[in-house]
């Protein structure tokens, strides 16, 4: 079952319920399993975003620098071998891709709506407002420093 905290999911073994750590860097997995409190997990998640932080950051000055190069999602995408919603998810993140759509959405999520909010109010359906929107803390740290 989902925590409130991304990447934090709880299960039970014998009756007592447990918490599994996932983080995905680079298209590989990270996983571990077995804590027996939410905030152990934490800390382990925490430290585990840290230690990889400089890893993401530099993928996305990448793809930034790719896009900039090729004027192209697609062709970015292909580039770094992920898909065209992550690319312009970072890019829309890094500030450097925007469309009228995700500025209004980035706004709404900014100004405290939830995602199933911004998508009735914009008459559009979730997975869009989720493919617009800037990587939340958490999702998948790009930002700067």
């Amino acid at each position: 079952m989902k925590t409130e905290f991304a990447g934090i999911t709880s299960y039970f073994q014998n009756e007592v319920k447990k918490y599994r750590v996932d983080l995905v860097v680079n298209r590989k997995h990270y996983q571990k399993r077995g804590f027996t409190t939410l905030e152990s997990a934490r800390k382990y998640r925490n430290e585990l975003e840290e230690q990889y932080k400089k890893t993401i950051q530099v993928n996305a000055d990448a793809i930034v620098r790719t896009y900039l190069n090729s004027s192209s999602i697609r062709e970015t995408a292909i580039h770094h071998n992920m898909s065209r919603q992550k690319v312009r998810k970072i890019l829309i993140t890094e500030g450097v891709y925007s469309t009228p759509q995700s500025v209004k959405v980035n706004e709404m999520l900014d100004s405290g709506y939830t995602t199933q909010e911004v998508a009735e109010k914009l008459s559009v359906s979730v997975g869009t407002v989720n493919n617009l929107a800037a990587y939340r803390k958490g999702e998948y740290d790009v930002r700067k420093e």
